[in-house]
């Protein structure tokens, strides 16, 4: 397999990292940021995402859902008129988004999906793209090459429909991003009586530790909930 990446920001430098050996190039919002991703992560810089589609097997947009469709459109302006694009899959790596905005691939014989990882990125890091579940979409042959690319990685794929990706992306938003701002709220809360974050972070992380535990050793998470609230004390 070679693999491309459009978008190397910290999920695209993670499928980097992840496949080292694999990876002909990425291309960035800029020339810079190409150069300096390309520097850091030892791969090959392209600047001309047509190109890179032209020397890879597998191409990866790790870019924001809100670019994707424009993105598409451009590349498959690039390369219209061009034969032998039937061996090449591009896959978009967002959670809420279905297959519609890599249309203009599609309509150039391109195999088109979706490889979502199920897991937060604060840094670029391949083991999190190991272990862990992730969402795939895509034509027979892509969806095939995807559900590959995810067992390689010791992951397992499943699949959304297509109508329901919002339900997923909103699943994922639960147990991420209102998880993160519920804890930042009780740190906010806490700092009244600390003289530092730090001190406001170190005095409830006990709490957030019993919570994950409680939360681990069950698999119907609801049963976790403890406090005045599941001993329906309204008052």
């Amino acid at each position: 397999m070679r693999l491309g990446i459009i978008g190397a920001g910290r999920v695209g430098a993670s499928f980097v990292l992840a496949f080292p050996s694999a990876v002909e190039g990425i291309l960035c919002s800029t020339a810079e940021h190409t150069q300096e991703q390309a520097a850091r992560l030892h791969a090959t810089a392209y600047t001309d995402g047509a190109d890179l589609i032209r020397h890879c097997d597998v191409l990866l947009l790790t870019v924001r859902d809100d670019v994707l469709a424009p993105v598409s459109r451009e590349l498959a302006a690039s390369l219209k008129g061009e034969r032998q694009l039937s061996d090449r899959c591009v896959f978009h790596c967002s959670g809420a988004m279905d297959l519609s905005p890599l249309e203009a691939l599609a309509s150039l014989g391109i195999h088109t999906g979706s490889i979502h990882p199920l897991q937060s990125f604060a840094e670029p890091s391949a083991e999190r793209l190991k272990g862990i579940y992730m969402a795939v979409d895509g034509d027979e042959q892509a969806r095939g090459v995807a559900e590959s690319i995810v067992r390689t990685l010791g992951s397992t794929p499943f699949f959304v429909p297509p109508e329901e990706r919002m339900l997923y992306h909103a699943a994922a938003c639960f147990c991420s991003n209102y998880v993160v701002t519920a804890l930042a709220l009780a740190q906010q809360l806490m700092r009244r009586w600390t003289e530092s974050d730090g001190d406001a972070a170190k005095a409830l992380m006990p709490l957030v530790d019993g919570t994950l535990q409680n939360v681990r050793e069950r698999k119907v998470w609801r049963t976790a909930l403890t406090g005045p609230v599941s001993r329906g004390h309204a008052g």
